[in-house]
């Protein structure tokens, strides 16, 4: 009968890297993307302009990391005003847009007529550079998407119950 020999137990210390922070993946991600950005870490956000087809917006990402939760939440600010007269029109014509997408929405400061896009990612675990990558991306997109309608509303002769139809248009409009 062949003797059992009892496995060497053998120690091993591994050095553990330190996790990196979410706030500290989203600038890599940012930075991996060449995006020129402000950061504001003692406010735990990130703000950039970017350009989008018929204006700027003012993008900002505010991150939050807890020990079992963490949140990417991107704003993107039109750079125009809907005037006090035009508030209540563009309001129905946001609650249309919000009602017919399923990812983020858009919002009107009732004050001062400001309007925003918002888009949120959050999870119980790490979140990778995927996640981030959406979250902006369909940020902007969506900023895109309804910049024009909404101001042919705030801004022309548009009526809100067409706002749909505007965006319809546009996203079939070619050169020919």
């Amino acid at each position: 009968m062949a003797r059992q020999q009892k496995p060497a137990i053998i120690e091993v210390s591994a050095t553990e890297t330190p996790k990196k922070s979410l706030f500290d993946r989203v600038a890599g991600y940012l930075d991996a993307q060449d995006w020129t950005y402000k950061t504001h870490q003692e406010n735990n956000y990130f703000t950039m302009n970017c350009r989008i087809k018929d204006a700027g917006v003012r993008v900002v990402l505010d991150v939050h990391e807890a020990e079992d939760w963490c949140r990417v939440l991107a704003y993107s600010t039109y750079p125009v005003y809907v005037p006090e007269l035009k508030r209540a029109l563009v309001a129905e014509a946001l609650t249309r847009i919000n009602y017919s997408i399923i990812y983020g929405n858009l919002e009107m400061d009732l004050k001062d007529g400001e309007i925003r896009v918002r888009t949120v990612v959050e999870g119980e675990t790490q979140m990778s550079d995927g996640m981030i990558e959406r979250v902006l991306n369909s940020n902007l997109n969506s900023a895109d998407r309804y910049f024009a309608p909404l101001m042919a509303v705030a801004f022309g002769n548009a009526a809100p119950d067409t706002v749909l139809d505007l965006v319809e248009r546009q996203e079939q409009a070619t050169l020919q």
